[in-house]
């Protein structure tokens, strides 16, 4: 039988403040292939996280701080399709970030071919480029794209913020994998969408 493990314990903030002016909300692969039921790599719990997403991107667009998206981005014969099977091929429907959390205008969409959003993107230069110190990581999957863009983050030393809520896993055991390696590997803040606030606001 496979061993049984408990998750040590990690702190979950009920309130965490950020500045808008430095803080980036970057919501990681929310896209068809991923969310959808017939998507062809779909996690299970990613459509329950769509209305908490939706909120948090709310409340960052209303206090006008910057939100980003990661895309997972192949091409035919990609490599990673050894392991996973094709997805998200680029210009195919499950390729697209879901209509509920589509991009405005003024939003940058960052297209990887890997897990780790930093890999061969303009995600740092953008950041640096905005004086942004503070990303709020969110979407999915916990274990694997978020996790290696919130790992690629925190090395770079930016402060990570992971709203639980707002992400999601394969399975369960990935889930508390991920948020156990954030906050303790990475000193990640772990806590959920609704307790983020903007300093000096009662949003």
């Amino acid at each position: 039988m496979p061993a049984q493990v408990d998750v040590p314990d990690y702190p979950v903030a009920s309130q965490v403040t950020v500045d808008p002016a430095t803080t980036a909300l970057l919501i990681v692969d929310m896209q068809n292939d991923f969310v959808r039921d017939n998507g062809k790599l779909q996690v299970p719990t990613a459509a329950a996280t769509i209305p908490t997403i939706a909120r948090l991107r709310d409340f960052a667009r209303r206090h006008d701080m910057a939100v980003y998206y990661t895309q997972d981005s192949h091409e035919r014969g990609d490599p990673e399709f050894a392991l996973w099977g094709e997805h998200v091929l680029i210009g195919s429907d499950g390729w697209k970030i879901i209509d509920e959390l589509s991009p405005d205008s003024g939003d940058k969409v960052f297209q990887k071919t890997r897990y780790d959003g930093f890999f061969q993107t303009k995600l740092e230069e953008t950041l640096q480029a905005a004086g942004i110190d503070t990303l709020i990581i969110c979407g999915t999957v916990a274990n694997i794209c978020v996790q290696y863009t919130a790992a690629s983050a925190a090395i770079r030393w930016y402060k990570v913020v992971l709203p639980i809520d707002c992400t999601s896993a394969l399975n369960e055991f990935d889930m508390q994998a991920a948020i156990r390696s954030i906050a303790f590997l990475f000193g990640g803040v772990i806590t959920t969408g609704g307790a983020i606030r903007v300093a000096d606001s009662g949003d």
